[in-house]
């Protein structure tokens, strides 16, 4: 049996960029998380057997506020790999990164990444 568990529009605020003003001041980013989650077939009504939201929040703000990133590729990608490592339940995630304030002459919402990881094996 396979679930989707997601988180849409988590607001982070980062270092990341290539720009020393973006490594210097930060920005605020704005994060997706979707997950295939493969749950067991007897599956109860317990935390135990899904992936808490929250958590996923939680790594989300650790991994970006670990290290800047010159490429917000690179946060997504790490982020990415966290989650499958932390939650074993997680076989797919797909991270999409958007960046409102990117330093580019262009009047846009916002610029971004989506990546997505499978779980080997």
């Amino acid at each position: 049996m396979t679930d989707r568990i997601f988180v849409s529009n988590l607001h982070i605020h980062g270092h990341h960029g290539v720009m020393d003003a973006e490594k210097s001041l930060g920005q605020k980013f704005m994060v997706d998380i979707d997950c295939a989650v493969a749950r067991p077939a007897d599956a109860a009504d317990q935390m135990s057997d899904t992936v808490h939201y929250g958590e996923l929040c939680d790594l989300a703000t650790q991994v970006s506020a670990a290290t800047v990133f010159n490429l917000i590729e690179t946060l997504a990608h790490k982020l990415a790999e966290a989650i499958l490592e932390q939650f074993p339940l997680v076989q797919i995630v797909s991270i999409t990164v958007r960046k409102p304030s990117a330093p580019i002459k262009y009047a846009v919402d916002h610029v971004g990444v989506s990546v997505t990881r499978r779980r080997d094996g």
